[in-house]
């Protein structure tokens, strides 16, 4: 049975919580080396599988961007593979889709005089302001396909029990953006 089986007998989703811990030479490019980076991230795991404020340890450590005030920092939730449901990734394409027809709206508004430049302007950073904003309301209840997702963060998040934390280690093909320490939530 092998493999296939394991995959079978996986969960169809989970709601993990994650810190990045990347380095100089990764695409994030943080400002520590990858020796400094493994350090750092063999400590957090220590401080997190220690009882350690998982939230506050995102919020203090993660690489990747954290929105200020946010009460469930670096949260994702995951679709396994072959599992169908909404996504993030066509929730941003129908926001992108959006932001073309607000922009060809306003272009022929322009050139009928109907706004001038900076009316056009205003208009369009708002429009932009408020996708960012669903874009920001939404990610905490979407869930992103296993496969969207670096090889790694799915494979140890599917991996944990309810509560577990584990590692992602840094792999240039796996996990190229560093290493992630993950505890699954749900």
């Amino acid at each position: 049975c092998g493999k296939i089986c394991a995959i079978m007998s996986e969960i169809e989703r989970i709601k993990i919580q994650h810190i990045l811990v990347s380095f100089d030479a990764t695409p994030v490019q943080a400002k520590r080396t990858k020796e400094e980076a493994q350090a750092l991230a063999s400590e957090l795991r220590k401080r997190a599988m220690g009882g350690a404020d998982f939230a506050e340890l995102v919020r203090k450590h993660s690489d990747d961007p954290i929105q200020e005030g946010d009460p469930a920092p670096g949260v994702y939730r995951l679709l396994n593979n072959g599992i169908e449901g909404e996504n993030f990734q066509e929730f941003v394409d129908a926001l992108n889709a959006e932001a073309e027809a607000k922009h060809l709206e306003i272009d022929n508004q322009i050139k009928e005089g109907e706004i001038s430049e900076e009316e056009a302007n205003n208009a369009m950073q708002a429009f932009v302001d408020d996708l960012r904003a669903r874009g920001d309301a939404k990610q905490e209840t979407i869930e992103h396909p296993r496969g969207a997702m670096v090889p790694a963060f799915g494979d140890v998040g599917f991996s944990l029990d309810v509560d577990g934390i584990g590692v992602a280690e840094y792999n240039e093909a796996s996990s190229p953006f560093g290493w992630h320490i993950i505890k699954r939530l749900a």
